[in-house]
């Protein structure tokens, strides 16, 4: 009876967690706790409604009131919160030091983890242009791809202000096969396409580039896919 009433004291707890029934993130019955894996696909659900999660959790804007009756903060592992950081329309921000870095998927603090075109599909869709509840489409503001229409390319370096995928590393290759594959959506085919199945890569005829490898880089600047 203790057990079965226990029971039911948690489930009205989780259910006042979130504000509704309907509206609760997902929870362990027995424990009050989130399933196993619900740190590495939590953004599915807060992106749909970032206000089931304050109602626990508390503040996502603020650090001195986050943590809430759960007692865990959004920046324990998010140092800047679960938002983007100011300035982060810029395109220096959030293309050069955001979308084209190296992915990276981790729970430190110490490491950038808006890092990695998969990382922006986590909340702006899979394919950029179907947006997750709150999040805009990449589409909404580069209006034929989620980047510039046309990414600079050419034979020399490119200058380091210019828009340009020169820059991009090249563990993105997986997000730029979804419009690339076989050379589409580009001015560049490959000379001999890959055989079916062949994993994405940057230079193994899979997309753009077949044999080929940059120059040298620009003093300073990290080098990893070459131009397109």
């Amino acid at each position: 009876m203790v057990g079965t009433c226990f029971a039911v004291v948690l489930a009205l707890m989780v259910w006042g967690c979130s504000g509704s029934a309907t509206n609760a993130p997902q929870f362990n019955g027995a424990t009050g706790q989130h399933p196993a894996g619900w740190i590495q696909n939590h953004w599915v659900e807060f992106v749909k409604n970032p206000s089931q999660c304050t109602a626990c959790h508390g503040s996502t804007k603020d650090p001195a009131t986050a943590g809430g009756i759960a007692k865990v903060s959004c920046f324990t592992c998010h140092a800047d919160g679960p938002w983007h950081p100011a300035g982060w329309s810029d395109p220096s921000q959030h293309g050069r030091l955001g979308a084209q870095l190296a992915p990276v998927v981790t729970d430190s603090t110490t490491v950038p983890v808006m890092a990695g075109f998969a990382h922006c599909a986590k909340c702006h869709g899979s394919n950029y242009d179907n947006p997750i509840g709150i999040t805009p489409s990449c589409k909404s503001c580069h209006t034929k791809a989620p980047h510039p229409d046309k990414l600079v390319w050419g034979s020399t370096p490119p200058v380091v202000s210019q828009p340009n995928h020169y820059f991009t590393d090249a563990a993105n290759a997986p997000e730029c096969f979804k419009c690339h594959a076989g050379g589409a959506n580009s001015d560049l085919k490959p000379a001999t396409p890959a055989p079916a199945g062949t994993t994405p890569g940057c230079f193994n005829n899979t997309m753009c580039h077949g044999g080929w490898f940059p120059p040298a880089p620009i003093e300073g600047v990290r080098v990893s896919i070459g131009t397109n």
